[in-house]
């Protein structure tokens, strides 16, 4: 039955509320992301820290979260991390970062927390975003989120389609393969700004102290002294070294890097591929542990011609390493304090 003018106008209004509700609902979500994307909002709201909290098993109030951007997120790293927006600590250590990558349709407002110990994610939650529901209504189930838990820092997050092989694969929600990238680039942003951030950290506070702490990505394994470093198995290695200031000639005593690893602990030889030495210097360099393992090839020195190896303060009793076949020692690592195994 055709309407008359009256209900026609009705109608009309009707519409036209509804599109301005719709309209005004969309301008408070792209305020609300705006102030995201151009750090309009500082502290963590309440919001954040009840996800946070969801995450954490813990029922901190959002003022007990320490904001901590200014320190983490240099200018540099607002340009290399452009979707990382806040960087909060724990009471217990811990840090939550809030991130805003680019989805399909819009910004993705998600909640990431990293353990201050095992430097692994704890979990990730989203919090808004605009992407199309249909597509995306198992996006904030646990299911889906929970993939992105128990992360390490090593090797950056990628999306596959149908199964998982390595530990750094993520399985893309179905018919929203985007938006699952978009997300996993978020969380890369979030893991690269995290360990660069630590490293610095750790450099700040890293001594010759006379020891070696091994680490793994569950924390530290445990400390060799030079002590105890000095009573295995010792052999004298002569090598030169060419730089661009002319050939040096050496007689180094060690023992094989792989004796240190195992001081502390003999499967750790099985358990990981890649040995990082980590010097006070704050010069890395990754070995392969198959390397490692190979007779006569990378050694733990602590003297040279008879003398003690001096530390960076001129002190004696410094710890080198050695690899034979590198004449030009570009992967030596002087000064050596850590030995990170990956």
């Amino acid at each position: 039955m055709p309407m008359n003018k009256t209900e026609e106008k009705s109608v009309a209004k009707i519409s036209k509320s509804a599109l301005l509700l719709l309209g005004a609902g969309a301008l408070v979500l792209c305020l609300s992301f705006c102030l995201y994307l151009f750090g309009g909002e500082a502290e963590l709201s309440e919001e954040e820290a009840a996800a946070c909290n969801e995450i954490l098993g813990t029922e901190y109030s959002a003022s007990e979260y320490e904001d901590i951007s200014s320190l983490v997120l240099s200018e540099e790293r607002k340009a290399a991390y452009p979707a990382v927006k806040k960087v909060c600590l724990t009471p217990n250590g811990d840090y939550a970062i809030l991130a805003v990558p680019q989805g399909y349709k819009g910004p993705i407002r998600l909640a990431l927390v990293i353990s201050g110990e095992s430097e692994k994610t704890m979990g990730l939650r989203i919090l808004e975003h605009m992407e199309t529901e249909h597509y995306v209504r198992d996006m904030e189930n646990s299911w889906f989120t929970d993939r992105f838990s128990g992360k390490g820092v090593g090797e950056p997050l990628e999306v596959v389609k149908l199964e998982a092989l390595a530990d750094n694969e993520i399985i893309a929600i179905t018919g929203a393969t985007m938006t699952t990238e978009s997300i996993t680039e978020g969380v890369n942003q979030c893991l690269a700004l995290f360990k660069e951030y630590r490293f610095e950290e750790k450099q700040k506070n890293l001594k010759e102290t006379g020891s070696i702490t091994v680490y793994t990505p569950e924390g530290a394994a445990g400390e060799v002294s030079l002590e105890e470093i000095q009573k295995m198995p010792a052999v004298k290695r002569s090598m030169e070294i060419r730089s661009s200031e002319g050939t040096t000639s050496h007689v180094f005593r060690g023992t094989l890097l792989s004796n240190v690893i195992a001081g502390v602990d003999p499967t750790l030889l099985e358990r990981y591929e890649w040995v990082e030495p980590i010097g006070v210097d704050g010069y890395l360099s990754d070995l392969s542990m198959q390397e490692v393992l190979a007779e006569n090839a990378v050694y733990l020195m602590y003297e040279d011609k008879g003398q003690a190896l001096e530390k960076k303060d001129g002190e004696l009793g410094a710890m080198r390493i050695v690899v034979l076949d590198d004449d030009f020692g570009q992967r030596f690592t002087n000064y050596v304090v850590e030995i990170s195994l990956k």
